[in-house]
C-alpha cells in the first residue's frame, strides 16, 4: 500500500541517520594517589627479603653439609681415621707435603645478600638488646675482624653496630654540651661531620658548624686577638680538611682563619 511504502522509508532514513558513538576508548581520570610507605611496611619488605635469603642460605648450607658428610665418612674408612681424628686437617696436610696447593674456600653467599643479612641481624639486636649487650657483640665482633675471621655478613652487622653506638655516643655529648641533638638527623651537617676526622668531638664539629652555618654567629674577635693561637704570619692561604682538625676555636675566632678555613671548605 502507498501509506507502508511510505513509513518504511522513512524508517530506512532513520536508521541511516543513527549514529552510533565507540565508548570502549573512552579515558576515566585516574583519581588514584601515589601510594606512600610508612616505616611498618618497609620494615616487612626487610623482613621478608631476610626471611627469603635465609632460606636460601640454609638450603644450600644443608645440601653443602649433606655432601661433606658423605665425603668425610668415605676418607674416614679409606684413611681408617677414628671418630676423633680430623679430617679435614689430616687430607689438607696429606696434599699439602704432596705440593698440591689448596685453594681457599669461598663462600657461596654473595656480597649483596651477606650486606642484607648482616644489617637485619644487626637491626634485631638493636630492636630487642640495651645498648650494653650491642656493645658487646660489637667487641666481640671487632676482635674476630682483627683475627681475620669475620664473614661478609658479620663485617655488614659490624659496620651497622658500630654506626648505632657512634651516634649513641654522639647524642650523649651533645646533650652534656646543651645542644639539640636533633641537628644529628640534618643531612647538611652529617655531609658535613664526613669531612672531619672521627677522632673530633661532635660537639667541637657542631661549634664549627655554628660559626660558619649559626644564623647569629658570634663575632669574631679582632686580628691579632690574644684568643687566636696561630699567629698572623702563619695563616695559610688554603687550608685541608686535616688541618682544620687541628685548628682549635680560639683559632676559628680569628676573622682572618675564618675566612680563610670557609674558602677552603668551598674546594673540598
Amino acid at each position: 500500500m502507498p501509506g507502508e511504502k511510505q513509513n518504511m522509508e522513512t524508517t530506512d532514513e532513520n536508521v541511516e541517520e543513527l549514529e552510533v558513538k565507540d565508548t570502549t576508548n573512552t579515558q576515566t581520570e585516574d583519581t588514584s594517589s601515589e601510594k606512600t610507605f610508612t616505616q611498618e611496611d618497609v620494615n616487612r619488605v626487610v623482613s621478608q627479603e631476610k626471611a627469603r635469603l635465609e632460606r636460601k642460605y640454609r638450603k644450600e648450607q644443608e645440601s653443602k653439609q649433606n655432601r661433606f658428610n658423605q665425603l668425610e665418612n668415605v676418607l674416614r674408612a679409606g684413611l681408617e681415621l677414628s671418630d676423633e681424628d680430623d679430617v679435614l686437617s689430616k687430607v689438607t696436610d696429606f696434599y699439602k707435603d704432596q705440593g698440591v696447593n689448596i685453594p681457599e674456600t669461598k663462600s657461596n653467599i654473595n656480597k649483596r645478600d651477606a650486606q642484607i643479612l648482616g644489617e637485619s641481624d644487626a637491626q634485631e639486636l638493636i630492636d630487642v638488646s640495651d645498648d650494653v649487650e650491642i656493645e658487646a657483640r660489637a667487641n666481640e665482633l671487632a676482635v674476630k675482624q682483627k683475627q681475620g675471621k669475620t664473614s661478609a655478613r658479620e663485617d655488614a652487622e659490624f659496620f651497622k653496630l658500630g654506626e648505632y653506638l657512634t651516634s649513641k655516643l654522639d647524642e650523649k655529648e651533645l646533650k652534656s654540651n646543651g645542644i639539640d641533638t636533633s641537628i644529628l638527623q640534618d643531612k647538611e651537617f652529617k655531609e658535613f661531620a664526613t669531612k672531619f676526622n672521627r677522632n673530633m668531638k661532635i660537639s667541637e664539629i657542631y661549634e664549627m658548624w655554628e660559626k660558619i652555618n649559626g644564623d647569629n654567629p658570634k663575632k669574631p674577635a679582632s686580628t691579632g686577638s690574644s684568643k687566636s693561637t696561630t699567629p698572623d704570619n702563619q695563616i695559610k692561604e688554603y687550608y685541608t680538611p686535616e688541618e682544620v682538625d687541628k685548628l682549635s676555636s680560639k683559632d676559628l675566632d680569628n676573622p682572618i682563619i675564618f675566612k680563610k678555613v670557609r674558602e677552603s671548605m668551598k674546594r673540598w
